[in-house]
């Protein structure tokens, strides 16, 4: 959480994960935020170090997290921090109701987890 003057301006929500290309864990970064009106103010640059800190100390082997594609202002901080804007991999999903579809049509495929 990013405090000015006593009262709640920004926060960061963080997990760990699991890299088994690294053999290391990886804090995923799921949401960095600041109200627009302390934007620009350090306070992201605050959450963000300390969220780098906490890698450091946990012994991650890396940081990941996603960027929206308008957000130009987040993907140039991050391109000064030295991140690298990953082209290799794909991100997909997949809705609650979409989820229902699949499992309906993929019932008894025969394959059940132990």
């Amino acid at each position: 959480m990013a405090c000015a003057d006593g009262l709640p301006v920004g926060y960061a929500i963080v997990f760990e994960t699991y890299s088994t290309f690294l053999a290391r864990p990886t804090l995923y970064l799921e949401d960095l935020f600041v109200l627009p009106a302390f934007r620009g103010q350090g306070a992201g640059r605050a959450l963000f170090e300390t969220m780098a800190d906490l890698a450091v100390e946990r012994g991650c082997g890396r940081m990941e997290w996603v960027c929206l594609d308008w957000n130009r202002n987040a993907q140039a901080f991050y391109e000064r921090v030295g991140a690298r804007h990953m082209t290799e991999w794909y991100p997909y999903r997949l809705t609650a109701e979409q989820i229902l579809v699949y499992r309906t049509r993929s019932a008894g495929a025969g394959i059940e987890p132990d």
